[in-house]
């Protein structure tokens, strides 16, 4: 496979980890109210992106490509007996979900060489070992898609299965057998990035592969919420904002961690919301990145990982990473 192949497929899987939106760039500030800290310089895991980070059982949990690591302290960390099964952006998806991590498909290929879709369904509630629910279940054959655990099921919505985008949306109580709930939503086809904030359900942008003809031009600057996950209401930014990066709730207030990518570059920022509607962009002490890992433990924000491209001589240079930093918020 050409390089340039291999660096379209590595951008894409970047960019799609995350959610991005908006045109207008802020300028970044700094708030007093929060400061972050360099946990470790380099965790055991090997650098990577693109990779989640749960909490359970009193420990941090990171389901990297190659193998599944914990840490109590976020310094240390212990590689487990669970192998991972999601090793690349395709492969499966990891949903925590009643006291468990599932994973969802056993796929193969990419969307350059043609994907085969799996539906096995696996889930590990000692993470040690995954049990398999079913080899073959009413998992819809997509990727890029939006998911997220709202109101005690699994949801699953738009992305692409290859040939065709999606504006569809379907739910589950147990990862095995699915429902379709719409057929088309509101918003136009394209792969999603979501997360619940404030009791609702909120969509930043998305779109469709780099490359691939545009299905909606705007759908990248569009927010969409929803409370039920079938009736949704566009929303109207009060600022328009740029980038995006891995979405996350922090004292009552939505981050994305990483925000980049909004005029084709990468940033050290965070964008920062108490309402979904009204931004602002902050500036961060770690290194440009995206496609970060981000999870709260402690009354704190955690961030790790992540992957930083630009061009050298008419090649791409890649730099991964594998630094942990913490963001609390200044006590008086």
């Amino acid at each position: 496979m050409s390089k340039l192949k291999l660096f379209i497929i590595a951008i894409l899987s970047l960019s799609l980890m995350s959610c991005a939106f908006g045109q207008a760039k802020l300028p970044e500030k700094t708030n007093a109210a929060y400061v972050w800290n360099k946990v470790t310089n380099s965790a055991a895991y090997p650098q990577g992106y693109n990779f989640p980070v749960f909490v359970a059982n009193e420990k941090m949990v990171a389901f990297h490509h190659e193998s599944v690591w914990n840490s109590a302290d976020g310094i240390n960390w212990t590689k487990t007996d669970l192998p991972s099964v999601k090793r690349d952006a395709y492969e499966a998806r990891y949903v925590q979900f009643n006291n468990a991590v599932y994973a969802l498909g056993q796929n193969q290929g990419n969307y350059l060489t043609g994907i085969r879709f799996g539906s096995t369904i696996r889930r590990t509630t000692d993470f040690k070992t995954w049990e398999t629910l079913a080899k073959k279940s009413e998992l819809p054959n997509r990727v890029f898609y939006g998911s997220i655990i709202f109101g005690g099921k699994i949801w699953l919505m738009g992305g692409y299965d290859g040939k065709n985008y999606y504006n569809d949306i379907w739910n589950s109580a147990d990862g095995v057998r699915w429902t379709r709930v719409a057929e088309h939503a509101a918003w136009s086809p394209r792969n999603v990035g979501i997360i619940e904030f404030k009791n609702r359900m909120w969509i930043f942008g998305g779109g469709v592969i780099d490359g691939d003809k545009e299905i909606n031009p705007n759908s990248g600057k569009e927010v969409w919420s929803s409370e039920d996950g079938v009736n949704w209401t566009q929303e109207k930014m009060k600022t328009e904002q740029s980038g995006g990066g891995t979405p996350i709730v922090f004292d009552n207030k939505l981050w994305f961690v990483g925000a980049n990518r909004g005029d084709g570059s990468f940033g050290n920022a965070v964008l920062v919301s108490d309402d979904g509607v009204t931004w602002q962009a902050q500036s961060a002490p770690w290194s440009p990145r995206g496609a970060v890992a981000v999870w709260t433990f402690g009354g704190k924000l955690f961030m790790t990982g992540g992957k930083y491209s630009y061009m050298k001589n008419g090649e791409p240079i890649f730099v991964y990473s594998n630094d942990v930093w913490a963001m609390s918020k200044k006590t008086e």
